[in-house]
């Protein structure tokens, strides 16, 4: 048997490291854990009843905007608002989408910061109108004739109304509407006009080409966003329906793209595989950082009341409202996935990997892929503690 000498035990053992990196991508991440074992990645998570003040803290916490944000910059913020009033309930407090004083709040911070520009933007489509009528066995909804029979004998209590194809940016509070137009006004007033309320499908000028690691193999990104200096995601604390339990950041891009190519509600990405299409928008764009709303969420069959979710007013589980907020994706999602998961048992469980590995397959590609952090030993949480704000939250049905 031939005897090595030290120097080249070492000098094999380096080569072996690096063939092994370079063969798998996230290699690195679990190869590097045994040469530090600091945290990598910081996410903060404040709890309070004031929730502009608690989304300032929690940003300031990782380090304040300024960090990502610089003079003279246009950033471009994408809100989830998947039910942006068009449900006929309060968006806002059915956790449907994130409370408006968040989403103003990075907006007057990033302003702060310098930024030349800020877009608050969504690519919203729901442009096909629906045939109330019809001719029975052959076409329509048929149904505009029961309903005029109805109230010809009961008065008008019934109407039928097609869904808006536009973004109801303002709305009335505790009613409907996303609730953020006052808001935005309200900055605008104190700063000159910076900040735009935007439909991305009545705004795009182009697309820029991203590459994806999916049979599609290319996505289309709205001008708007791959122009952006600073890209940001402001999400809300939920669940969503299976195969994807929970939907925070990340996913949250998945609303920027057009439907007119893809879909409505984008069946093309889905049927191509939508964890991975979350992973590749994620890597194209590059969200410099991700905010999660905590004021009102929602659990079960997310992602809308209508689809079965049940709201959550989050201030009467933990005692406060929370914002999350980090510029590492995966580490940011994967801690908000760990708040509202306490009862979620993950198998084989491992503490350092749980619910986030096991159960949302974009966060796990996303770690395997270099994107960001998921164990939790390397996610730095300034602020309240796991423990202090874990909640169980129903999960949705299979």
């Amino acid at each position: 048997m031939k005897k090595f000498t030290r120097r080249e035990f070492l000098k094999n053992s380096l080569c072996f490291s690096a063939s092994l990196a370079t063969v798998h991508p996230w290699a690195r991440h679990l190869y590097a854990a045994t040469e530090n074992d600091a945290p990598v990645s910081l996410v903060s998570v404040i709890k309070g009843m004031d929730v502009s003040k608690i989304t300032r803290e929690a940003l300031n916490a990782i380090g304040g905007l300024r960090k990502v944000v610089k003079p003279g910059q246009t950033v471009f913020i994408k809100p989830n608002y998947i039910a942006g009033g068009l449900m006929g309930h309060d968006p806002v407090t059915s956790g449907e989408i994130p409370h408006p004083e968040v989403v103003a709040a990075v907006v007057r911070e990033c302003i702060k910061a310098g930024a030349k520009c800020v877009i608050v933007g969504e690519w919203f489509e729901r442009p096909l109108k629906i045939k109330w009528g019809g001719e029975k066995g052959r076409e329509g909804a048929q149904i505009e004739k029961h309903i005029e029979l109805i109230n010809k004998k009961f008065g008008q209590p019934a109407y039928l109304s097609d869904r808006s194809s536009e973004i109801e940016w303002g709305g009335k509070e505790g009613k409907r509407g996303a609730q953020i137009k006052k808001h935005i006004e309200l900055i605008n007033k104190k700063f000159g006009q910076r900040a735009y309320l935007v439909n991305l499908r009545k705004h795009t000028k182009f697309f820029k080409y991203i590459p994806s690691d999916t049979k599609i193999q290319w996505l289309a990104i709205p001008n708007l966003v791959s122009d952006a200096d600073v890209v940001i995601s402001v999400a809300v604390l939920k669940t969503h329906h299976w195969p994807m339990p929970v939907t925070f950041g990340m996913k949250n891009f998945i609303g920027i793209m057009p439907s007119i190519l893809y879909g409505e509600p984008r069946v093309r990405l889905q049927a191509a595989g939508i964890d991975q299409v979350i992973v590749d928008i994620n890597k194209g764009i590059k969200p410099k950082l991700t905010v999660i709303s905590g004021v009102y969420g929602m659990e079960g069959d997310g992602v809308v009341v209508s689809f079965g979710g049940e709201p959550v007013d989050i201030s009467k589980r933990i005692g406060g409202y929370l914002v999350i907020a980090g510029y590492d994706p995966v580490a940011t999602d994967a801690t908000a996935a760990r708040i509202i998961t306490k009862n979620w048992i993950s198998q084989p469980h491992d503490e350092d990997l749980g619910v986030p590995w096991y159960y949302v397959k974009h966060l796990r590609d996303g770690f395997q892929q270099g994107l960001g952090e998921i164990r939790k030993s390397k996610i730095l949480i300034k602020g309240c503690s796991l423990k202090e704000v874990a909640m169980s939250w129903g999960m949705p049905r299979r």
